[in-house]
Order: structure tokens, then sequence, then C-alpha cells
């Protein structure tokens, strides 16, 4: 039993409470060691070096306060000895310190009391001019404008230091806060400027830029470490307001590790900012010089992506890989421009070694680039379109290659241009610009308007300011009834329809070439030739052989005023021509059966041409062709306005009423004979070979017409006559609603010669009427007053009757004020179309972009490139930055631009 009451397993209650006491003890001793282990290993240099913070230079007060606050066991004097023991120690130590820095400052004082009363003044004026030049090189960069609100001069106030913070302080430079007296404290101590400067044992005084006053905090902080955060000490968190002991800390602190490696890492900081070589200035260097790369890059794709859309040519090719035969234009002009061009090289370059697989050349980045030119473009347009507020509308349509209706629209309207310094118009001009094709699957009246309603509305356009149609004289679209013109002007009555007077005009002609058999004749023998000598290389080299300035060219099925270019080379180079079918049709050589067919064709040719018939016909055409052909070109100008189409239409008449005459016909045969006396061969008309045909009369009184026996006269009446009246027929027919229309503006183009008040005032009041809306609540104008303005305005006008010059004037002596109702009227008036030729005109680009080989173009991409072509001016005036921009915003990109 002795054994095993030995070997007891639990302690007594004695051992516990041994034990319990000595792991108190142990605690007690380790509580300020914590503390300071703690404090050690966040400021390891600092303890290293001997270094001390305020904690450990203010240990006589604090040390004191820490340990008494600690709970003691009164049951162990080992404790209470062992911790009085400490207290003791501290006391002593706490003692010594301030008796000497108390030396310390009492002898600093009288120093500079005794050396320079100055020397605070001195110290003032210098800390103030250092301030004044710190604030004037603070750097309020656009990177820094989030601080600009920041309190700088309180640090204090600072919030947490970031690398971005950290740098505009350091650019800042630490502001030294200068006051004759500074706050006392309820010691009756406060800071002084003398501690801005350091004694150095010689008696010179250096400066102590790193020192920083806080007035909310009444305190002093150290500008390097507080910018670093290096040492939980307080001259770097909080501040040191411990005016007693101020001159012992401030030169504890200036001779530490810590703030020496601070002070060092600020000097270098400030010194690479200056050099602009922080690590993120270096990156944002690199980062705009690569950026500045990717830009030039964009922009030679934009240029030249600009240039092969202007000029119509194809992009792509069998391969869409640089350096391949067959790549497209794109990839070749791109390969040619890195032979001579820095940047492109480069960049093939990066492409060639693999160093960058995001190259922006491939077909999706051309198919965006286009869409960005052609919405910039669009854009444009619809501005213009909007301030101008009136507009008119020309529609007309064709088949592609694919055979896909397209149908093309454009804007016309009137636009002013203003100078941008003095704000005054300058130009006032009309502009006609297209806005694209779309795809039509069903060509019908309604489903027209429906599709062209729709695009206004996309584009924002309001029908309500539409003022003008112009389409060809098709059925579906000027059709009273069911016409795209009647629809829309259910919607808009001031929307008022102008056909294609170029158009109206091939129409005329188209008639008359039809109305008599001699007519239909003569264009066959016209379009036999062409096709005889153009049909053989041969027989074109005999041609050529003769006729050396002019071709004979083929009849245009729908452009009648072109064929003036057709029958040319014949009028002048009639004996010529003969003599080229002469030649084949007696060249015996041509024995196998094409040759005798070719002799026997020229033969019959020649026949044809040198009838008197033939001669008068071709001398009659001619000289009507020449008249229409001018005509024909006036009519298809923009700014042809509608009274100048109406004034050439009459003047056009009147030359047709004039030709008709017996004096005209006489010239006719006289030019006529010259020709055949150049050929050879009479210069009169046979006689008929076939039998006078005589009708039955079916009453007594009816009378037997005489039938013409003369050839002359049957050629004079039957042929000559004929086409002249048919002519002016179709002109009287075809132009009526242009007449309707120029009667209702005629008085706008007599302005400065209006006379008659009451005609004027009815004039004006019809057009008031025209300009209301359907339900009859508002006009564009007001009827009374536009008759008052135009005779206030034709006061100062000097016999100037031109609309578009009117309009000038008022606009260029900033008059609009004075005549509102006049120029509103004229720029409607400006506004209606006169020729869809612009529409046409789209079509010939239509055919280039959208050939054979480029069939399978997307809807999309055909649009942008014809727009690209028909609106190159604008696409050149567009600003190459904004179009970077605008890319690199659309968006996400691997490269940032």
């Amino acid at each position: 039993m002795a054994d095993d009451i030995k070997k007891r397993k639990r302690l007594s209650g004695s051992q516990y409470l041994k034990k319990r006491l000595a792991r108190e003890k142990d605690l007690v001793k380790q509580k300020g060691s914590l503390l300071k282990f703690c404090q050690q290993n966040s400021q390891a240099n600092v303890i290293n070096d001997n270094d001390t913070d305020d904690s450990e230079e203010n240990s006589g007060n604090k040390n004191i306060e820490d340990l008494s606050m600690g709970e003691v066991d009164n049951k162990k004097k080992e404790h209470d000895n062992e911790s009085k023991e400490e207290i003791n120690i501290t006391e002593k130590n706490s003692a010594n310190l301030n008796i000497k820095d108390i030396h310390d400052i009492s002898s600093r004082k009288a120093d500079f009391d005794s050396e320079n009363e100055n020397k605070k003044e001195i110290a003032i004026s210098i800390i103030s001019e250092e301030n004044i030049e710190n604030k004037k090189s603070c750097n309020y960069d656009e990177k820094y404008t989030n601080f600009k609100s920041l309190d700088f001069d309180d640090p204090n106030k600072w919030p947490s230091i970031d690398d971005k913070l950290r740098l505009y302080l350091i650019e800042c430079g630490p502001r030294q806060i200068n006051m004759e007296t500074f706050p006392i404290n309820t010691s009756g101590r406060s800071f002084s400027s003398f501690h801005y400067f350091r004694r150095l044992p010689n008696g010179e005084c250096i400066k102590r830029s790193w020192i920083i006053y806080s007035k909310s905090s009444d305190s002093v902080f150290c500008f390097c470490c507080k910018l670093f955060n290096i040492g939980v000490v307080s001259l770097t968190t909080n501040g040191n307001n411990d005016w007693k002991n101020i001159s012992n800390i401030l030169n504890r602190h200036e001779t530490s590790n810590s703030h020496k490696k601070a002070y060092q890492n600020w000097k270098e900081l400030e010194t690479r900012c200056k050099r602009g070589k922080t690590i993120n200035n270096i990156n944002e260097a690199n980062l705009k010089i690569e950026t500045e790369h990717w830009k030039n890059v964009l922009k030679r794709i934009i240029e030249l992506i600009k240039t092969l859309s202007s000029q119509n040519l194809a992009f792509r090719g069998k391969s869409d890989k640089l350096n391949t035969s067959n790549n497209g234009n794109f990839l070749k002009f791109i390969e040619f421009l890195s032979k001579f061009d820095p940047v492109m090289k480069e960049h093939i370059r990066r492409i060639s070694s693999q160093e960058i697989h995001c190259h922006y050349l491939g077909k999706d980045i051309q198919n965006e680039i286009i869409q960005l030119l052609t919405n910039k473009i669009r854009s444009r347009i619809i501005t213009a379109l909007k301030n101008a507020k009136y507009y008119s509308i020309i529609l007309d349509c064709t088949p592609d290659i694919n055979h896909t209706e397209q149908m093309t629209v454009i804007v016309r309207f009137v636009s002013t241009t203003e100078n941008e310094t003095t704000s005054k118009i300058e130009h006032v001009s009309i502009n006609e610009h297209f806005i694209g094709f779309i795809e039509l699957y069903n060509t019908t009246g309604l489903n027209m308007t429906e599709v062209i309603l729709q695009k206004l509305r996309e584009l924002d356009i309001s029908l309500d300011d539409m003022r003008g149609q112009g389409y060809d004289n098709g059925a579906n679209m000027r059709g009273y009834k069911s016409g795209v013109q009647a629809r829309i002007r259910n919607l808009n009555s001031r929307a008022f329809y102008v056909p294609c007077n170029a158009h109206s005009l091939n129409l005329v002609l188209n008639d008359s070439a039809n109305c008599c058999l001699d007519a239909v004749l003569f264009f066959d023998i016209i379009q036999e030739m062409y096709t005889f000598f153009s049909a053989s290389t041969q027989r074109w080299d005999v041609f050529r052989k003769y006729v050396k300035n002019l071709t004979v060219k083929p009849l245009s099925a729908t452009r009648w005023s072109s064929r003036i270019d057709a029958i040319r080379p014949i009028r002048f180079q009639t004996a010529e021509i003969y003599d080229a079918l002469e030649e084949i049709s007696e060249d015996t050589s041509l024995t196998s059966v094409t040759g005798v067919r070719s002799r026997s064709e020229a033969k019959g040719i020649a026949e044809k041409l040198i009838s008197f018939k033939f001669l008068c016909s071709l001398v009659i055409w001619y000289d009507l062709l020449c008249e229409i052909n001018v005509t024909s070109k006036l009519l298809q100008s923009i700014s042809l306005n509608i009274i100048e189409s109406i004034n050439q239409i009459n003047n056009t008449k009147i030359f047709l009423q004039k030709y008709r005459s017996n004096e005209n016909f006489e010239k006719i045969l006289t030019q006529a004979s010259y020709l055949a006396n150049e050929l050879g061969v009479q210069d009169s008309f046979s006689l008929n070979q076939f039998r006078t045909r005589r009708r039955k009369t079916h009453f007594d009184y009816e009378s037997r017409d005489t039938p013409i026996t003369d050839p002359k006269q049957n050629f004079k009446i039957n042929f000559f006559h004929q086409i002249l009246d048919n002519m002016l027929q179709s002109i009287n027919d075809r132009f009526i609603q242009l007449e309707d229309h120029s009667k209702l503006f005629s008085f706008l183009y007599n302005i400065s010669n209006v006379n008659n008040y009451e005609h004027l005032m009815k004039c004006c009041k019809d057009l008031q009427l025209a300009l209301s809306s359907n339900d009859g609540l508002n006009s564009d104008i007001n009827s009374v007053e536009l008759c008052e303005e135009i005779n206030t305005l034709q006061k100062h006008l000097q016999n100037e009757n031109d609309p578009k010059a009117i309009l000038q004037f008022i606009c260029e002596n900033k008059l609009i004020e004075l005549f509102p109702n006049v120029y509103v009227a004229l720029r409607i008036l400006l506004t209606l179309p006169v020729t869809a030729a612009s529409a046409e005109r789209s079509f010939s680009k239509l055919k280039i972009v959208k050939n054979y080989l480029r069939s399978q173009i997307s809807q999309d991409r055909l649009v942008g490139l014809a727009t690209i072509s028909i609106e190159n001016q604008i696409a050149n005036d567009l600003d190459i930055d904004d179009l970077v921009k605008d890319f690199a915003s659309a968006k996400a990109r691997k490269i940032h631009f």
C-alpha cells in the first residue's frame, strides 16, 4: 500500500494551488513583454538599432499606468516585490529621460535666442516661400482629379494611402504650416516652428523637411514614414503632441534606420517621378506606345477600306492569309504598305512571328469598319436633313445580278453653311444624298409604301416634314389611287408628287420613235449597221480603216436621248461607212458560206444607207436628238428647280414648233442632198413601186380621199409632220403635272417684278392652302404675311428672280426674322425634286459593286460599300480619330486603343 500511496496519479490541492500561482506569476511577468514583443515585431529595425517610439519615450508614465492597472494577486509577496522593483526602475529611467529632455530643450531655446533673435522670423519666411512653391508645383493632372477635395495641409485627415495617392503626395511635397502662435495644450505647452530645423554639433541648422503639422489634431507627423507606413509610431499613425519631450522624440526618430529607409524611399521615388521613371510611369509609357501603335495600325486599315470602297474595288480573294497568292486587294495592299511603312511592317512582323493572334485584318473586322463608316456618313446626312426640316424623297427600283429587286432611297433638302467665327450663313445649297438600297420581294404600291415608311421610322425622320416625292412614271409609283405617291399623300397632303422629268422626256422620244413605220425602220437600220460591224473583228477592222474619229454605237433600250451617240458617226461620216460596206460586199475572197452571207448583208445595208429617204431621216433625227439631248442633260441636274425645268421644256416645244415649218423642211432636203452628192446617188425620193390602195366608200356623200402620190409630200406628211406632232402632243400630256406645280409656285420666280397686289394675294392664298395639313389646322406659311413680305422684299432686290439667289440674299444679310414666310416658301420650292437621276446614278454603283464575281455579297455590305462610294466626299471628311474611338468603344476589344 505504501507504494500505491507514493505513486498517486492526481496532485494534491496544495500542489494544484502552487502550480496555479506560478502560472499566474509568469503571466504577470510576461504581460509587458508581450506588448513589447508585438511592437518589436512590427518594427524590428527600430528595436535592433535602439530606436524608441513615443511609447518607449514616455515609458515613465505609460508603463506605470499599464502595470498599475494590472490585477496582481495580493496573497503573493514575490509578485508585489517584483512588480514594485520594475516600476521603480522604470520611474528612474523616465525621470532621467525627462531631465535630459528638459535640459536639451532649454539649452536649444537659449542658443536660438542668444544667437539670432530673428531666427524664428527667418524660418517663418523660408517655410512660407517653400509652401507657396510646393503649392505651385503641385500637379493637378487629370489622373489626380479624385484628390482635389483632399485636405493636403492636414495629414491627420489623409485617407488610407495607396500607390496613386502616394505619387500625388510626393509630387505635391510636404507642406510645413507656419504660425506665429501654435495652439497651447492643457499643460501650457505648444509646438514651435523652430522644430522644423535640426541643430548640428557645429552650430549649423538644417531643415527637417519631413516634419508636417496637423491643425485638426495639434500634432506633428513624419511625412516619409506616413507615406510608406513604416513603424507603428505616433509620428506615422495619429501624430505626436508630447510637446514636453518633442525635441528628444524628433532626434531619436530622425536617426533611426526605419526613418532613414523611409526618407530614402521618398527621395528616390520623388526623383523617379520627376524623371517619369516610376514603375507606373514606365508601364504607362509602354502602354501608351503600344496603344499608339495599334491606333496607327487601325487608322491605316480604316483608310484602306475607305479607299477600296470609294474606288469600287473588291476586298477579298480566294485566300484570307497574308503572303499568299490570290488573297484579295485588301491583304495585297496591306503587304504593299508593310514594305514602306514602319507601322505596318512591325504589324506584319508580329503576325508572321505569331506574337499576336488578333490582327484586325479579317473579313469580320472589314464588315465592322464598313458599317461604322456607313453609320457615320448616314448620321451626318440625317443630322443635316433634320436641320433643314423640309425634305423630299426620291425612289427607283432595278433588279441586281441575282435578279433581286433593289429599291434605292435618295433624300433631297436645302442646307445652309455657316461661318464658324461670324455665325453668318455663307452658302445655300441643294443636296441629294443616298440613304441605301432596300430589297423588295413585292413591288406593289402598298408594299413599297410600307417599306419606305418603315425606313423613315428607323432613321427617325418625320413624315410630316416631307414636301416632295420624286418617282418614275411606273404605274405602281405614280398611280392616282393605289400608287406610292397617292398612299403617301393620303398621310401627308403636302408631299407633292413630281414625276421624273428626264424619264418623262425619254418617254416622249420613245413615243415619237414608234409613231410610224418609217421611224421604226430607220432605227432598225442603225442597229443593223452596228451589229454587222461589231460581230466580226475582220469587218470591224475594215470599218476602222475608213472611219477614223468616230465609231458606230448600239441603241439604248431605255435612254433614247443617248441615241444621238449612235446617229452622230453616220450623220457626219456617211460616205466613209458606205465605202467600208462596199469593200466588204465586193471582197471576192469571202467564198465560204459565212463570207458570202457577210457580203450579202453588207450590200443590203449599203443600199439602205444610200436611200434618200434614209438620208433625210438621218438629218431630221440628228437635229431632234441634239435638241432633246441638251434638255435631257439639264433636267438631270441636282440644282435644277421646277420653274427652270418647265422653262427648258417650253424652249424645247418652241424649237419643235419652229422646226415643223416648211422652211426648215427645205433645209433638211438641202442637207440630205449634200450627203447624197457625197455618196454619188440621186437626191430625190424614189417613186412608190406599190399600187396605190383605194378605199371603198359606203355612202354616196362620202368623198374619195385623194391619195398622195408625190413621194416628197408623202415623206413630209407621214414622217416629218407625224413625228413632230406626236412629240409635241406627248410633251403636253406628260408634263401637265409639272405645269400645275409651276403655276402654284410661279410667283416666287418673279418676286422683284410683282406689281398686281390682288393677283399676288391670290397666289399666296393658293400656296397656303396647298401647304396646309390634312386636317387644315396648320400651314407652313401665312398668306397675308407672305404677301406683305414679298412687297417689302422686292424693294431690296435688283431685278433678281432666281429663288436660290434670293434665299442666299436673305440668309447672308440675316433677314430671316424679317421675311420668315418667304424664307420657308423658297426652301420648300427648292426642296421639290425635278428628276430621279440621282437614283439612276446609284444604280450604276450597284452594278459595279454587286457584279458577277461579287454576286453573293451580303445586303449590309452592299449598302455600306455603295454608301461610301456614292458619298465619298462625306467619307473623306470624317475624323479618323473619332472613327478609331467609335471602333474601340463599339464592343469589348482584345486590344486597348
